[in-house]
């Protein structure tokens, strides 16, 4: 009943600046509190945006600590948002891309597993059951309007490039250079243990993407 007299009265400029300052007072906090990942971004003077499925758990706790948790799957902008312009500019930025194909493959195997979400499972139940196959779910669903409806297939670049194609980061390592990438991140920013290989889709080698 609030909600609809709130906004009929404040116009949109203004509740949509009133949500912004309650997100980022709610990431200052996570700043503030000990092992979250926002706190060892600061620690360590780094930054990492999680692309899906290229890896990101698995660097999360190898470099950050078993405790940081999951940071989601947000683009560069969310994280000038909460670090601030000049912030940004000074930490380290990196990210891992993957095959557009493979990844593709492995979002959509883990996804129709049911994925870690309830997104994840919502999406799965209603769209993936559609689709008995990989090859019937690439032809009917796979095209540019739709891979934006789910951040699990929207596009590598749209992560860490802007608008003007400029790369927003310092450091793009690759999927399929993984472990020597990964150690050349862990010495630039002093911190870490090797590579854990976690949530790993488990049946990749029995079904190649390419068959």
């Amino acid at each position: 009943m609030i909600k609809p007299i709130i906004r009929a009265v404040v116009p949109e400029k203004i509740r949509n600046k009133y949500h912004r300052a309650v997100e980022h007072k709610k990431y200052q906090k996570l700043r503030e509190t000990p092992y979250n990942t926002y706190r060892r971004f600061d620690e360590t003077e780094s930054i990492f945006i999680h692309i899906p499925k290229a890896a990101g758990i698995s660097t999360i706790k190898s470099l950050y600590g078993e405790k940081a948790n999951g940071i989601g799957h947000r683009p560069y902008t969310h994280f000038i948002f909460v670090y601030g312009e000049e912030t940004y500019n000074r930490y380290f930025k990196f990210s891992f891309v993957r095959n557009p194909w493979d990844r593709l493959y492995s979002a959509y195997k883990f996804l129709k597993k049911g994925g870690i979400s309830q997104p994840d499972v919502t999406f799965n139940e209603t769209t993936l059951v559609h689709y008995d196959t990989f090859e019937n779910f690439v032809l009917e669903w796979v095209n540019s309007d739709n891979v934006q409806t789910y951040f699990h297939f929207i596009p590598q670049y749209q992560f860490i490039y802007s608008p003007e194609l400029e790369l927003m980061v310092d450091f793009v390592g690759r999927f399929e250079n993984l472990n020597e990438d990964y150690e050349k991140i862990r010495e630039k920013i002093g911190t870490g243990e090797p590579l854990k290989h976690l949530n790993k889709t488990k049946d990749k080698k029995e079904n190649d993407y390419r068959e």
